[in-house]
């Protein structure tokens, strides 16, 4: 009888750590239409991010705060990774990038009735420019030290900012910027009449999963996820799951 108790108990701690194991914590911010917690499954990027974990055996949480804390926290390896994350060549020091999920149109916003025009970010020194704390936008912008870059918290800080005439443009994703117009109009009647996104684009980022190397079994995690997401290629799952959520992406 007490050897079969043993042999429970040790059966038992060997499932739970291997179910620990299989455990994927991601952190994010809000970004729609890509992820958001007001979308259905949180977003089609969410949802293609979790069913190719899942379908590798994990069990996946993604949690949504400010984006300067999502990085502090992946850093230290308090998660896994960050859900949609662009390259750059500091964050490769630190992460593990995956294959790419989906691509963003970076570039600025800015008032309609202001002429603000540019070809190189040079021209763009007498300007006030939002950015949002810990964003990477591309590699001549975020460089560019001799530009007034006034740092936010979120995108519709900065898109009330730019409204209010506080700052002159608002750097961020074309069809994030777009989605979050439109949930302003509530607050902000004719927002979206007011502010376009300008060219040219400054950058066409891909969005990553980005995995912290200290986390436990990081590598492997990696191989995993792109095992899982290369799965959903091959079966067409990929493709529809991106298609049910296309009234919000559009």
């Amino acid at each position: 009888m007490k050897k079969m108790v043993f042999f429970l108990i040790v059966t038992l701690c060997y499932s739970a750590s291997c179910f620990a194991g299989k455990r994927f914590t991601f952190v994010t911010v809000d970004f729609p239409p890509y992820y958001s917690e007001s979308l259905p499954e949180k977003g089609w990027v969410s949802e293609i991010v979790k069913t190719a974990l899942e379908i590798q055996g994990y069990r996946v949480d993604i949690e949504f705060m400010a984006w300067k804390e999502a990085l502090e926290n992946t850093k230290k390896g308090y998660n896994d990774g960050l859900l949609g994350a662009y390259y750059t060549r500091d964050r490769a020091q630190q992460y593990y990038f995956s294959a790419p999920i989906a691509q963003a149109r970076i570039g600025f916003f800015k008032r309609k009735n202001v002429n603000i025009s540019f070809q190189e970010v040079t021209e763009l020194k007498g300007y006030k420019i939002g950015v949002i704390k810990g964003y990477a936008t591309s590699k001549s912008f975020d460089s560019a030290d001799y530009l007034n870059k006034i740092e936010v918290n979120n995108l519709n800080e900065g898109l009330i900012k730019l409204l209010n005439k506080e700052i002159d443009l608002m750097a961020d994703s074309q069809a994030v910027g777009k989605y979050h117009l439109k949930l302003l109009e509530k607050r902000y009647p004719g927002i979206s009449k007011k502010i376009k996104f300008i060219k040219p684009v400054l950058a066409i980022n891909k969005l990553y999963v980005a995995i912290s190397k200290k986390t436990t079994n990081a590598y492997r995690k990696l191989m995993d996820f792109n095992k899982g997401l290369r799965k959903l290629y091959m079966n067409g799952s990929f493709r529809r799951i991106k298609k049910r959520h296309q009234k919000y992406i559009q």
